[in-house]
């Protein structure tokens, strides 16, 4: 049952933000986020964290406690001394504890959101990676598809001329040698659609989208990357934890009320009396001073994490652009060339009609345009890809 809440809490809570955004790739991706355990730990910490939210409302810092105490001298002297005490006593805040204490937990709710954003991007990088192996085996699977089909059209028209006399069995050897190439190419790459379409199923439990376009990424800045975020709210926590430190530079106060029964035999029997006691601890710098020093080296280190960060998330984006610009750029050259080998085919198999030229040169024709469609399937989808590099560079999640 508990798990199932966890489920439910993890989906409603983390899933809504890309649900006005939802792509082909959504579904599978918040499916992918279930099975990443870091998220749903992060998402159990909330609990805690409301939990410190609400203790620094509490009336009081810690719980109140009970002294009992009884005195005699029943083993010794034996003259009578019999002596109870009771006393009941509350902790008090410490003067700013309490907004402090509030502060820190408010942040570190903060922070924590913040890491479950950064860890969701992750999980996304992982199934993009995988969907675009998966789109890219299907691509090629595609092409080695129709180069199998034409070959084995070829090769049945041959052996149908050869039979009638029309051309000579080494042809015919040629175009079934030829369809046995591409009935060779075709299964290893159905292999490698395979291996990536498993891939992708363990890693979402879904079966890969026939199709997937990214969303727009005009509105997005890398000042709003969830690693960014996390580093500015990890850095806002470890100030909110320092000023803890200075605030609480001694133990709690502490006021408690006494009751007090003596009898003695020297003395008035049975003497009740009340009382009350109140604490006043001071602060010691040997305490305080290493606590200090380790939350102001705690600042430190976020900030400097932050600045890291921010540098490294405007690298990936420059990158992750030029990567789509050079992508755009090849397949450009790569149509090009496929235009160019698919007039060299047209142009070879003229000439070998006209007896210009040998059958060997058409199918080596024939291979090189098949080459080449791989080329041009593999770079648009190269293309496609790197367009979600740019959004997983900016931090938008599928």
């Amino acid at each position: 049952m508990r798990s199932a809440m966890l489920l439910l809490t993890l989906t409603l809570a983390v899933g809504a933000a890309t649900g006005a955004h939802a792509s082909e790739l959504s579904a599978a991706f918040e499916a992918a986020c279930l099975r990443v355990p870091e998220i749903p730990v992060l998402i159990a910490r909330r609990a805690e964290v409301d939990a410190r939210a609400r203790a620094a409302g509490a009336l009081l810092p810690g719980g109140p406690w009970v002294t009992v105490m009884h005195r005699t001298d029943a083993l010794t002297h034996d003259r009578g001394t019999r002596e109870y005490e009771a006393e009941f006593g509350i902790p008090i805040w410490l003067r700013g504890e309490r907004g402090a204490s509030l502060a820190a937990a408010l942040t570190e709710a903060e922070r924590l959101e913040a890491e479950i954003r950064a860890r969701r991007l992750e999980v996304a990088k992982r199934v993009r990676e995988a969907y675009w192996m998966v789109a890219e085996a299907r691509e090629r699977v595609a092409v080695a598809e129709r180069r199998r089909s034409t070959a084995a059209t070829l090769a049945r028209s041959l052996r149908e001329q050869a039979g009638a006399g029309q051309v000579e069995l080494m042809e015919t050897k040629l175009a079934d040698a030829d369809l046995r190439d591409a009935e060779v190419s075709l299964a290893g790459l159905r292999s490698e659609l395979n291996q990536a379409r498993i891939a992708f199923g363990v890693l979402t439990g879904f079966e890969a989208p026939v199709g997937f376009g990214e969303r727009g990424s005009d509105a997005a800045t890398p000042a709003n990357h969830p690693r960014i975020v996390l580093r500015r709210a990890a850095t806002e926590n470890a100030l909110a934890d320092e000023q803890l430190t200075w605030t609480v530079d001694r133990e709690r106060p502490e006021l408690s009320a006494f009751a007090n029964n003596n009898t003695d035999t020297s003395a008035e029997p049975n003497v009740t009396s009340l009382g009350v006691r109140f604490k006043i601890p001071f602060s010691y710098d040997a305490v305080n001073e290493p606590k200090r020093a380790a939350a102001a080296a705690e600042v430190i280190a976020a900030q400097e994490e932050l600045a890291l960060a921010e540098r490294e998330v405007g690298g990936d984006v420059a990158q992750a652009r030029a990567k789509l610009d050079g992508a755009r750029q090849q397949l450009t050259g790569i149509e090009a060339r496929r235009a160019d080998l698919a007039a060299v085919l047209k142009l070879t198999e003229e000439a070998q009609r006209s007896g210009q030229t040998t059958f060997n040169d058409v199918i080596r024709a024939r291979l090189q345009l098949y080459e080449s469609d791989l080329a041009r399937a593999s770079a648009r989808v190269a293309v496609e890809r790197s367009r979600s590099d740019v959004n997983q560079a900016l931090g938008l999640e599928p």
